[in-house]
């Protein structure tokens, strides 16, 4: 049995994110110039990548940044990339479009020391995107053992994924975040739970996190 691998890229820089906008179905206006510019380093950057270690299925998130930057790697890579409404970010509800300093305000609190708790009507608390997240990454996983998954989403994306492998509780997002830029690349790879003794199975071990060195600054 060879290792599953897994490849977490976000997208590049959107409108959204200068401006502090809640980047929901409402809120995304897609990628900002600069964002398209990382986009194309991050795709030349994974098609370097992918002549040595073929890409095997891909899935990007379904808002329009993480889309915009997924079709410019599926060009460059030659790459059928699947929409997977399931990997959004969390849905935010009537604080779709809204700023976050509004909305933050409106909230009272902290949103991270209450991840049970929505930050507006209507919208999905840390907590319960957590469990739709990873159940959607387990579901892609056991979809390709044995190949190599590449996944265009959020920081949030990157962060389900570091919980899941993890066991991290949500309620940890009170006192440990995960730094995700723009258009970096995370990556996740199965190896021997014990060297000596292959048929132990696999542990997921984290060979890189955050990488931006393809970028120019």
């Amino acid at each position: 049995m060879k290792p599953t691998r897994l490849t977490l890229a976000r997208h590049g820089e959107a409108h959204c994110n200068v401006h502090g906008i809640i980047g929901g179905p409402r809120g995304c206006t897609g990628l900002t110039d600069h964002g398209y510019q990382q986009a194309h380093q991050l795709a030349d950057r994974l098609r370097i990548d992918h002549a040595q270690t073929p890409i095997t299925a891909a899935y990007t998130t379904p808002l329009r940044r993480a889309r915009e930057t997924a079709d410019i790697i599926g060009h460059s890579l030659g790459l059928s990339i699947t929409t997977l409404d399931d990997l959004r970010e969390p849905d935010y509800g009537d604080a779709d479009g809204k700023s976050w300093t509004e909305v933050v305000a409106a909230f009272g609190r902290i949103p991270a020391h209450h991840p049970d708790q929505p930050i507006a009507p209507g919208a999905e608390p840390w907590s319960a995107y957590l469990r739709r997240a990873n159940a959607t990454l387990c579901d892609i996983l056991h979809r390709h053992t044995e190949g190599t998954v590449l996944i265009i989403g959020h920081g949030e994306t990157v962060t389900a994924a570091a919980h899941l492998f993890l066991n991290l509780a949500a309620s940890l997002r009170a006192n440990t975040a995960f730094a995700v830029h723009y258009a970096s690349i995370t990556r996740w790879e199965q190896q021997p739970l014990a060297w000596t003794r292959p048929e132990a199975g696999w542990r997921w071990t984290l060979l890189n996190h955050n990488d931006t060195t393809h970028l120019t600054r």
